[in-house]
């Protein structure tokens, strides 16, 4: 008997959980026709000005900001999500500063070939909170004047100042349809988190109704992430996916930015001047042990989504702007396009939901060195004139489906000594692929009083990623 596509996707390869229904894509799996939707994400761009309305050059420029612009323009995006703090200092001038990088990409709200791209911007708390902060006091010895200061912060009138800038009216909440797919924007307010919340469930409730188990997805976005009232209401609901900013963790952190509360809720890394590595082992929630000690070298970056929708999955795709290049592989989400009846779905529940931590280990793989690889292992001396070993990693990319997030170094002496065991992130983690620094080969020092007893030592390193899926290990002796 022939089974359709349709029937495959709400059949019994199908698995539910919570109210959201996914299928299990096969591995490897990837959409070769034609999305019904692209969007982009950004948050957290940080732009500065100076009293006069110049731009400051240093560290506050605008360049990421279009570059991100830019990436999405080339996409194709039918839209553009920004996740909030995008005024730096809570200034009316930056927020013009915005717009005005906006239409350097996007003159009049058009693609080149015409094609309208819908803004969907939400403030944040830099947005709304000029005075608060350690930005408080520069925006006071900028504008002594209380008078004066007022016309010069956004939240003085937000209402009237958003409409003049971006050309649409100000509501605390709103809805937006493109492409005939839902996004619900909630803005950060001061004071009024759950009130804004629940404004923002109600307005779902709304505008969805009673939404049937396997409908196409629809999206929620703010600066700070959904909380108890809005997630209680989104229960209701099988196919919502929510994006926040405010945290600045880094794209290359699965752990750190997937989370689950009413269905995927997707953290968006910042595209600041500043650029931000985010990346410690507080970080780290699955507990690496040993920690991760150490960052790599290596220069701040901008990062933001890219995510492509269609019939029966959507694909989230992880960019940095700074250099250029994708952080690793694409996040494939499929999902179900009719409700499942009967003992399949009693089926389903019993099943793991194919996106959780343990089924997202299965899809993210597991970064391997390539053939012929080695270990490098050579005596320094470190600034303080302590000797040391310095370990070499070359890059792990013999699995092009995984990248490595950090290496995990063992130190084995003699026999009975006990083991040492080092972490540390895999240089230009936080940069696009191909755009590691010096190769993507990761230096790790060992203090020699730290190192085990023995006259040859094995030292290994073997590569995880952030959720803490390893690869084989390889390993040289080294004579101390």
């Amino acid at each position: 008997m022939d089974i359709s596509r349709r029937d495959f996707l709400c059949g019994a390869a199908t698995l539910w959980l919570g109210g959201w229904r996914l299928f299990a894509a096969p591995s490897g799996w990837k959409h070769g026709g034609t999305p019904n939707l692209v969007f982009g994400v950004v948050s957290d761009t940080h732009l500065r000005t100076t009293t006069d309305g110049k731009y400051s050059t240093r560290y506050w420029s605008d360049k990421w900001f279009v570059s991100a612009l830019r990436l999405f323009r080339d996409a194709k995006v039918d839209a553009v999500l920004h996740c909030g703090d995008m005024a730096h200092c809570g200034q009316v001038e930056e927020m013009e500063f915005h717009r005005t990088a906006w239409d350097k990409v996007f003159p009049h709200d058009l693609a080149p070939d015409g094609h309208k791209v819908e803004r969907l911007f939400v403030t944040g708390n830099h947005d709304m909170e000029a005075l608060n902060y350690g930005i408080g006091k520069m925006v006071i010895d900028l504008y002594p004047d209380p008078e004066e200061r007022a016309r010069h912060v956004l939240a003085t009138d937000i209402a009237a100042n958003w409409e003049r800038i971006w050309g649409e009216p100000y509501s605390d909440v709103w809805h937006r349809t493109v492409n005939g797919y839902h996004f619900f924007g909630r803005h950060y307010v001061p004071g009024k988190g759950e009130e804004v919340e629940a404004q923002a469930a109600a307005l779902v409730k709304e505008t969805m109704g009673e939404m049937p188990a396997c409908g196409k997805p629809f999206f929620l976005f703010s600066h700070i992430r959904p909380r108890k009232v809005l997630n209680a209401a989104m229960r209701e609901y099988s196919n919502a996916v929510s994006f926040f900013g405010h945290w600045h963790s880094s794209a290359a952190n699965w752990n750190r930015i997937y989370m689950w509360s009413a269905g995927p809720v997707i953290q968006c890394p910042s595209c600041a001047p500043r650029g931000s590595n985010a990346l410690s082992s507080k970080d780290d929630a699955w507990s690496p042990n040993p920690p991760i000690e150490k960052s790599p070298e290596t220069e701040g970056n901008r990062q933001c989504y890219v995510v492509r929708v269609y019939d029966d999955m959507l694909a989230i795709e992880r960019h940095e702007v700074g250099k250029g290049g994708r952080l690793g592989a694409d996040w494939v989400m499929p999902f179900e396009r009719e409700e499942g009846k009967g003992k399949r779905e009693e089926e389903r529940i019993k099943k793991p939901h194919p996106f959780s931590k343990d089924e997202l280990k299965k899809v993210i793989g597991e970064p391997q060195f390539g053939k012929s690889v080695k270990l490098k292992v050579e005596s320094v001396k470190l600034e303080s004139g302590e000797d040391a070993v310095r370990v070499s990693i070359p890059l792990a990319d013999g699995n092009p489906d995984s990248r490595v997030y950090a290496y995990e170094v063992e130190v084995t002496g003699d026999e009975g000594t006990p083991k040492l065991r080092k972490a540390v992130y895999a240089a230009g983690v936080n940069m696009g692929i191909g755009h590691e620094p010096n190769g993507g080969v990761t230096t790790l020092e060992i203090p020699k009083s730290e190192l085990p007893s023995g006259k040859t030592l094995t030292v290994a390193a073997r590569p995880f990623t952030s959720l803490g899926t390893f690869g084989k290990a390889i390993a040289t002796e080294f004579k101390v």
